[in-house]
């Protein structure tokens, strides 16, 4: 994968990261607004969650899709991977596009915040999932905080692919 591909594991990192160093912003106005730590915790890993099924599925698809059409496509098995690969990798690039159309989505109303959140994580995740081999937040390895607003690992790693 080219280094300039704005969804490269490295970019990938980054972006999670900058939602890391977002999030101090984001608590507190939802600290402000009473939401309580524990649903906030749920949706985040919930949206990562779901992103991860979700993209699973799709890719699952894309496989179907190749397998059926096989030789068909006048390929080598390794000429149709990497059709496959690229098939995945435009989606990634779809997915991140469309949010860089929309353009930057910053909110101060906690509802609109907890959606905010959401949208953020969910969109991450899809990126992350899509990534090969797959990313996400690493909460297996994030040792327990005495703040229990610390729901973000500091790592991402190698997802499973189940």
């Amino acid at each position: 994968m080219s280094l300039n591909n704005p969804v490269n594991k490295n970019r990938l990192k980054e972006m999670y990261d900058n939602l890391r160093c977002n999030w101090p912003k984001i608590k507190s106005n939802l600290k402000s607004n009473q939401k309580h730590p524990d649903s906030v915790k749920e949706l985040i890993q919930t949206k990562f969650r779901e992103a991860k099924t979700e993209m699973r599925n799709r890719k699952m698809l894309v496989d179907k899709v190749f397998e059926s059409n096989g030789n068909s496509y006048g390929g080598t098995p390794q000429k149709v991977d990497q059709y496959r690969q690229l098939t995945i990798q435009n989606l990634q690039l779809t997915l991140y596009n469309q949010k860089q159309d929309a353009g930057p989505q910053r909110e101060e109303n906690p509802q609109d915040m907890m959606e905010y959140l959401g949208s953020e994580c969910y969109w991450l995740g899809c990126l992350m999932a899509l990534n090969s081999p797959p990313l996400q937040p690493d909460w297996e390895n994030h040792p327990p905080s005495m703040d229990k607003w610390d729901f973000f690992p500091q790592r991402i790693t190698a997802a499973s692919e189940n």
